[in-house]
């Protein structure tokens, strides 16, 4: 055989043949597409790229651990649980995770940690919302142009790529914490909308009442309820000295 053909010298075969072995046995743990991208969109929200980084190649979506304790404080799991699950290798005095454990990894990392994650869900469906109503741009494959959209277009687009993805990203933050964050939105929308409505309503009563509005203005902005004055507090026991007086006027007794 020609040297130009070989991969590594003679003397470096078993070492080549021991690591090809190792990318061979990640890769048998492959993801599909769908949960590849909701993968990397979750992985850059909750894991930071100095704890981990997922490949592109030899092993697309294999997850190399650049931080284990900072990891598994992430994730609320021991690195050797995912191990031994799973097929890992050491690359680079690191270890490195197959596709399939690196999907349970940033799964358990968006339960410990689901609300950047809904946040983004939320925001790209209200985006692709407004272009199924209204239509949207796309870039031309040949000439690199921005080209009109239908609004049938992206509707068909985000059912076929957006949505599985969507639905992986909610999965695993779980159900409680999809509900609280939706929770959470729709009382904070419902507080706005009424502080509109009452504000629009002082002003009215201001046209004929002056004082009144003026009393309603100053309750509802001295008596509003916020996670501060919401939280119990323990505050610290009073000195003696401390305690205010408080006089109580009391009847005077004339002598007899």
């Amino acid at each position: 055989m020609p040297r130009g053909r070989l991969k590594v010298p003679w003397n470096e075969v078993a070492e080549y043949d021991t690591t090809m072995d190792g990318w061979s046995r990640l890769k048998a743990e492959s993801i599909d597409k769908n949960e590849s991208s909701a993968m990397w969109a979750a992985l850059e929200l909750v894991i930071p790229s100095e704890v981990a980084e997922l490949f592109v190649a030899p092993v697309d979506d294999a997850l190399v651990v650049h931080d284990q304790p900072a990891l598994e404080t992430l994730t609320g799991q021991p690195l050797s649980a995912f191990q031994a699950k799973h097929s890992w290798i050491g690359y680079d005095g690191k270890p490195c995770l197959s596709p399939l454990a690196s999907l349970s990894v940033v799964e358990m990392a968006c339960r410990k940690n689901p609300t950047p994650v809904l946040d983004l869900v939320m925001a790209e469906e209200a985006d692709v919302r407004e272009k199924s109503k209204r239509g949207g741009t796309t870039e031309d494959w040949e000439t690199r142009k921005p080209v009109e959209t239908s609004p049938r277009y992206e509707y068909e687009f985000y059912v076929r790529w957006k949505k599985p993805v969507h639905e992986l990203l909610r999965q695993w933050c779980g159900y409680r914490s999809v509900t609280a964050h939706e929770r959470l939105l729709a009382a904070e929308a419902e507080v706005n909308r009424l502080d509109v409505l009452l504000a629009w309503s002082v002003d009215c009563i201001r046209r004929t009442n002056e004082s009144t509005a003026e009393a309603i203005e100053k309750e509802h902005e001295e008596d509003r309820i916020t996670p501060y004055n919401l939280r119990p507090v323990p505050q610290r026991p009073l000195e003696p000295h401390e305690i205010p007086v408080i006089q109580v006027p009391s009847r005077r007794r004339w002598p007899r």
